[in-house]
């Protein structure tokens, strides 16, 4: 027999949780009359997601500072040791958004939208959700490349037909270290040398290595995203691209300030992002959403895709592997 908690005890239980409805957001946020959201996406996707929130809350008067991933976190770092708190929310990649978990600077705060979001895209104890993801997968020309010779794992790259013809970004830090654990260590990092043995070609930028491959610098490229490969494939480049298992998915996650001036504000424009229509329009920027009931413009972009995440301990580990990664792959 099921019986029913009465109403105030199930309106208490809710709000205890942390999960309160977005109207209640809405009224003490439009108190607050403003938001300050620290992001690295870029400007004019910035704006487009801010624009949104003003049109649908415009007593809040909303704004953002975009810069670069690491520039962003040493800007936080230096306004808390001056004792200045000036953003309510915060985005970036997990690798950045967990030195600020570790420093006790995010607030533990679960969306009634972060429902609609995977394990994985979201952290159990509640201080992050990720807004999209990118996957970085095996991107070759399709010129140079036979449909035999298209890989299927990793250690079909080791072959002496891939010698000096493997491309990948210089700082691939993360897709490193998520492969290498996933792989299991040993056997991650004698994967690592014998790709360093075959002559695998550093270059800066995922954007640039995927483009070398649609120049024919290359024939095949790793860690650059796929949604790179499809711009230039729906650009008439001869690229396509496999997703090669683990599959590094960077993660963008959101987060509030656990010393928010405009908490309210804050959780309101969280939700907002988390929802359907703030996901709709990063869809329409071309990004892949994490929600579940929104998926990317090109379906394969996320179809079949089996995601291999960062972790608490592989960061905190992370200089060591910034180190195996210098020494393994950037010393040849």
């Amino acid at each position: 027999m099921v019986t029913k908690m009465p109403l105030l005890i199930c309106v208490g239980v809710f709000l205890i949780s942390g999960v309160a409805p977005a109207s209640q957001w809405k009224d003490q946020a439009e108190a607050e009359k403003k938001l300050v959201w620290y992001t690295t996406i870029g400007s004019v996707d910035a704006k487009m997601l801010v624009d949104e929130f003003r049109r649908r809350y415009p007593k809040i008067a909303a704004e953002y500072f975009r810069t670069g991933g690491p520039q962003l976190v040493e800007r936080i770092f230096t306004e808390a040791r001056a004792g200045k708190h000036l953003w309510d929310v915060f985005m970036n990649s997990a690798i950045y958004t967990h030195l600020l978990n570790e420093r006790g600077m995010l607030a533990v705060y679960e969306s009634p939208e972060s429902r609609f979001y995977r394990d994985g895209y979201k952290d159990p104890r509640g201080t992050w959700t990720s807004i999209y993801t990118n996957y970085a997968v095996a991107g070759y020309n399709t010129k140079l490349v036979a449909k035999d010779e298209v890989p299927k794992s990793y250690s079909d790259l080791l072959k002496p037909i891939w010698s000096g013809q493997i491309g990948m970004d210089a700082k691939s830090y993360e897709w490193f270290a998520v492969v290498v654990r996933g792989l299991g260590e040993e056997k991650g990092l004698s994967l690592m040398r014998q790709l360093a043995k075959n002559k695998v070609q550093l270059r800066n930028g995922r954007e640039l290595v995927a483009q070398l491959v649609a120049a024919g610098e290359f024939k095949l490229a790793l860690t650059a995203y796929s949604q790179n490969y499809e711009t230039l494939r729906l650009g008439g480049a001869p690229v396509d691209w496999v997703a090669l298992n683990p599959v590094y998915a960077n993660i963008h996650p959101v987060a509030l300030s656990a010393k928010a001036p405009n908490p309210n504000a804050g959780k309101l424009f969280i939700d907002f992002l988390l929802s359907k229509a703030g996901q709709e329009i990063l869809r329409a920027q071309k990004r892949i959403p994490d929600r579940i009931d929104t998926p990317p413009e090109i379906p394969r972009l996320t179809a079949g895709i089996k995601p291999a995440f960062g972790s608490p301990e592989m960061y905190g580990e992370y200089n060591r592997y910034i180190k195996l990664f210098q020494e393994t792959l950037a010393a040849n």
